[in-house]
């Protein structure tokens, strides 16, 4: 049985399903990551959209545990949050779910700036592909004997390579 009262029971359901779709979400930016390193657009297109559903259903859930939390009595935020615990989980019932909630939600978040570093990788190749294509002056950011950045020779445009 979860902590005794409506709001306390409202919690765990809320946490559940948050933990429900942290972990949903985390799968989603895992397909993400493959289909990012496999260069799959298909696959990248079903990832992103899966992730913008979790993402916006985590938005409703925790909208929805602000407005208990505040309720409450408490402020909608980590402090308030264990202080809520202290409140209201006399069973101990909804604090792992917080605990496995915030370990999923970081491993998101790791997950998202990883493929965030690829994509801005790849757009970083494109862009260069696209210089050399049109023959800009591409030079290279070298470091001299201080450790200032000086510009290294003009490139060559392709048609002259």
């Amino acid at each position: 049985m979860v902590a005794t009262g409506a709001p306390a029971e409202r919690l765990h359901e809320l946490l559940q399903q948050a933990v429900r779709e942290a972990l949903s979400l985390e799968s989603a930016l895992e397909r993400e990551t493959r289909a990012l390193s496999s260069r799959d657009l298909d696959a990248l297109n079903q990832a992103v959209t899966a992730k913008h559903q979790r993402a916006q259903s985590l938005e409703r859930i925790t909208r929805e545990q602000t407005g208990l939390l505040t309720a409450g009595g408490f402020a909608p935020d980590a402090p308030g949050m264990e202080a809520c615990l202290r409140a209201w989980d006399h069973e101990g019932s909804i604090r792992p779910l917080w605990g496995r909630l915030q370990d999923a939600m970081e491993r998101c978040r790791r997950h998202n700036q990883i493929n965030g570093g690829v994509v801005q990788a790849q757009q970083h190749q494109v862009q260069q592909a696209l210089h050399v294509l049109r023959g800009d002056d591409l030079r290279t950011e070298l470091y001299d004997p201080h450790g200032r950045t000086v510009a290294s020779g003009p490139s060559r445009h392709i048609s002259k390579a």
